[in-house]
């Protein structure tokens, strides 16, 4: 199908100020065209469907970076988690993506679900039986005996159970790997102000991941497990919290930290949006609650290694409580209001910084002739106001037509 896309402005991802009366040519599965109203020829037009949206923005798909597909995002989400079946977390998982290609989302990363339940939803995408966006996955999370997660991860304690459990998740097709270098706060018990790995453990780990052309994202709360992961080379540190291992202190900032991971290109998903999502939604905060507890002081952070050229990407950690599928929206949304970075340095971490972290900067992220036909039409200037983000007019994933005039087709 070849489609005119048509709207008051293009917003192409790159961070670039947005084209005025720009239109977006799409062919089958590709961008063929992306120029002002003006310059589209006679053969742009020729058995083109025409999207016409007045006063919106078109621009490329958002890309969520940090899901659990299989996890119900509820109030009880860890008692289902620990409860469940493996069909019950396929219908999950199977309403999970749909949401997602749903709020605007084109590309997905599942960063830890049951080899079972992710495997099949990936299979089931690619093969058109269910609808979603294009997803990739992890699989099932690597930790310690009892560490964050355990419930659905792969327990490996030394360097060579570690490495086994990568080849592993290799050998069943997972697109990256994903390691718990410290505790977590959704699985009780463990601690979240300690490493679960030593750095040498964690560089034997991306030493074998790198031979076989995956890239490893680790879960890091605890400053020690940030540190422990930047000296092994981890690609893509999640959370990133800071946490001090003294109980009585909240943070352990360390800027030269911070500039080891901007100098050595390493991708920052800091989840920024849950603790506004359990505010919006009313859930109370607990002693233990980690950088929960201070969210000014944790933006302060945020925007200091923003500054020192951190490169950040957008991840919602959909699926823990109050993260719902749908919601990505309020991630550029909080990093412009709480971090204080403009519109559309946010739109270029949902898009072509995120892209860049996949290693997949060459197929989607930014609108340009020959990528991946990914878009979304947004009814109004996010550019000037980033919550219009909300509202998605139209979408297109891999040429196809999801939503059109803010109806849905799915």
């Amino acid at each position: 199908m070849k489609y005119i896309i048509q709207s008051d402005r293009v917003i192409n991802g790159t961070g670039m100020k947005p084209m005025r009366n720009g239109v977006v040519v799409t062919q089958g599965t590709e961008i063929a065209k992306v120029c002002t109203y003006d310059q589209l020829t006679q053969a742009d037009k020729d058995n083109a469907e025409i999207l016409s949206i007045p006063g919106g923005s078109i621009l490329p798909g958002f890309i969520e970076m940090h899901s659990h597909i299989h996890c119900s995002s509820e109030t009880d989400a860890y008692e289902h988690i620990t409860t469940e079946s493996n069909e019950t977390f396929l219908m999950r998982g199977t309403q999970a993506v749909r949401s997602a290609l749903s709020s605007g989302v084109t590309t997905m990363r599942d960063l830890g679900s049951r080899n079972e339940v992710v495997f099949p939803l990936r299979d089931g995408i690619k093969q058109s039986i269910i609808p979603g966006p294009r997803l990739l996955v992890a699989g099932t999370p690597i930790t310690t005996t009892g560490g964050h997660c355990n419930m659905f991860g792969t327990e490996a304690n030394t360097s060579s159970d570690v490495i086994k459990a990568i080849r592993q998740q290799f050998k069943l097709g997972a697109d990256c790997i994903k390691i718990m270098s410290t505790g977590g706060g959704f699985t009780p018990g463990t601690n979240v102000r300690a490493p679960q790995y030593s750095a040498s453990i964690l560089k034997d780990a991306v030493q074998d991941a790198e031979r076989l052309g995956l890239n490893v994202a680790a879960h890091c709360h605890a400053t020690e497990g940030v540190k422990n992961c930047v000296e092994a080379g981890i690609h893509n540190l999640i959370h990133c919290s800071w946490l001090s291992s003294e109980p009585s202190e909240l943070y352990d900032y360390d800027p030269e930290v911070a500039d080891k991971i901007a100098e050595k290109r390493i991708y920052v998903d800091p989840t920024l949006a849950l603790s506004h999502l359990n505010r919006l939604r009313g859930r109370t905060t607990k002693p233990d609650s980690g950088a929960m507890r201070d969210p000014e002081k944790r933006f302060e952070i945020l925007r200091d290694m923003w500054d020192r050229g951190v490169k950040f990407v957008t991840g919602m950690d959909s699926g823990m409580t109050n993260a719902r599928f749908g919601d990505f929206a309020y991630i550029p949304e909080v990093m412009v209001n709480d971090m204080h970075i403009s519109p559309l340095e946010a739109i270029t971490c949902a898009t072509k910084t995120s892209a860049e972290c996949l290693g997949m900067e060459d197929e989607i992220g930014t609108l340009e002739k020959g990528k991946s036909a990914d878009i979304v039409v947004i009814n109004g200037d996010p550019s000037e106001d980033i919550s219009t983000l909300h509202s998605v007019n139209t979408i297109i994933s891999q040429g196809k037509l999801v939503k059109s005039q803010n109806n849905l087709l799915i």
